[in-house]
């Protein structure tokens, strides 16, 4: 109130009252309430009470003992601020994350971990490079055939924070592809089960990916696929071998006119890559990658992914496209915008994040500048020696050409750290900017 003007002075620790002028005052309360679907939050109550001249009351004095020059008009507003949150982290940890960028992704983590949760918020952790998941030590060679969170989860009492960051000090880079699509699907199935948890339904569900590049491996879900183009659903002859009943990986060599390959699940049969000279072959595949619907069904990337995560809500915990959306995603980008396709973290890469979450611009905190969904999705891309030319990143907006995000969704956020720089620092001010933005989650 003293910030905008109020000549107002503070009577104990929580009221304050008028120092000049009309006697009006404040008063502040902080009862815990009790909420449908979650834990106790402490609200904010605020009453505000005024003495206000009367006219025609006053002459009630000359038949009824008393002042009656002034009335008191009271409002009460009230608020509850700590509206707990259910978490899931998605962390890069392939080859390219080696160096400044892992390193800082664990100082910066573990802080955000260490000053930002209560009891009553719950987080889980999904880590990846060629897999979407990793086994017990955060490591890549995860054989089974449905990944599982690094860390299942859980509420953030001190033991189980220590436990989360135990876990994110384990983080090893691995000389493999990207599997982001893999990673979302696994984080979706923690935030889907928030959502059947009838004492987790007022709880704010989040998701944070964070990552350094454009995905360059995707998962297949059965032998069928494992021997199709991933766009087109035609046989691959090269492919038409073997059998994956449990699915496959399918992956892209950055190599001069690109290949593309597959292989099963196992981390230790990843150099078999059945490289195909199948035309177009390569560059359907990359696209698929990061496709929201214009791959074969079943079988579409990141963007589609991400889509399904948004699309979990109140009465919807399939995350079907009907129900409440309410699920909130954070994107943040490690890297240089400079160098090949799958070594800069150009305006696709970052157009596909801002798919991913559903936001309208990217903070770039490098230099503190703003680039709009206008500026890094809608212009003609450059064409890089592979040629990809990135046009599903320009199609299927949900409001016609585009570009634009989705109104019935949660608007998301997505930050662009320069690898150029002090990453550091850099993913501090991001981690410092979220929990701001978690923190002012009111319900009124």
């Amino acid at each position: 109130m003293t910030m905008n003007g109020a000549p107002v002075v503070m009577i104990g620790s929580t009221t304050c009252a008028s120092s000049v002028g009309p006697s009006f005052r404040v008063d502040f309360d902080y009862p815990p309430k009790s909420v449908a679907g979650g834990p106790d939050m402490i609200h904010v109550k605020v009453t505000g009470t005024e003495p206000v001249p009367t006219t025609f009351l006053r002459f009630l004095g000359w038949m009824v003992p008393g002042n009656y020059s002034t009335i008191n008009v009271r409002a009460v507003a009230e608020a509850a601020p700590e509206r707990p949150i259910d978490l899931v982290l998605v962390l890069d940890r392939s080859g390219s994350m080696s160096g400044a960028k892992i390193a800082a992704l664990k100082t910066t983590v573990k802080e955000f971990l260490d000053n930002n949760f209560t009891g009553n918020d719950r987080i889980g952790m999904v880590s990846f490079a060629w897999r979407g998941c990793g086994n017990a030590a955060g490591l890549d060679d995860f054989a089974a055939n449905i990944c599982q969170p690094d860390v299942a989860m859980d509420f953030a009492t001190s033991g189980f924070i220590n436990t989360l960051k135990s876990r994110v000090d384990q983080l090893t880079t691995n000389n493999g592809a990207t599997g982001t699509m893999e990673a979302l699907r696994t984080a979706r199935v923690p935030i889907s089960a928030a959502f059947n948890d009838a004492t987790r339904v007022a709880t704010r569900k989040v998701v944070l990916l964070i990552t350094d590049g454009k995905p360059t491996v995707m998962r297949r879900d059965n032998d069928a696929q494992c021997k199709q183009n991933p766009k087109t659903g035609a046989v691959v002859p090269e492919w038409n071998n073997g059998s994956f009943p449990n699915g496959c990986l399918m992956e892209a060599n950055d190599v001069p006119g690109g290949k593309a390959g597959r292989s099963t699940l196992s981390f230790g049969s990843m150099t078999d890559a059945h490289n195909s000279t199948t035309p177009n072959i390569f560059l359907d595949t990359i696209s698929c990658f990061r496709s929201l619907h214009d791959c074969d069904p079943g079988t579409n990337g990141v963007m589609y992914e991400a889509d399904l995560i948004r699309n979990c809500g109140a009465g919807n915990a399939g995350c079907a496209g009907a129900g409440a959306h309410d699920v909130l995603v954070f994107a943040i980008g490690i890297g240089s915008v400079t160098g090949t396709a799958n070594s800069s973290f150009d305006k696709h890469a970052k157009c596909m994040l801002l798919r991913a979450a559903n936001g309208t611009d990217v903070l770039n905190t490098g230099d503190n500048t703003v680039e709009s969904i206008n500026t890094v999705c809608t212009p003609p891309p450059p064409l890089y020696a592979d040629n990809d030319t990135y046009a599903e990143l320009r199609t299927g907006w949900p409001c016609g050409s585009g570009p634009c995000i989705d109104s019935t969704q949660e608007k998301g956020k997505v930050f662009f750290v320069d690898q150029t720089l002090n990453v550091q620092a850099q993913m501090r001010q991001v981690f410092s900017e979220i929990a701001a933005l978690l923190k002012l989650r009111l319900t009124l």
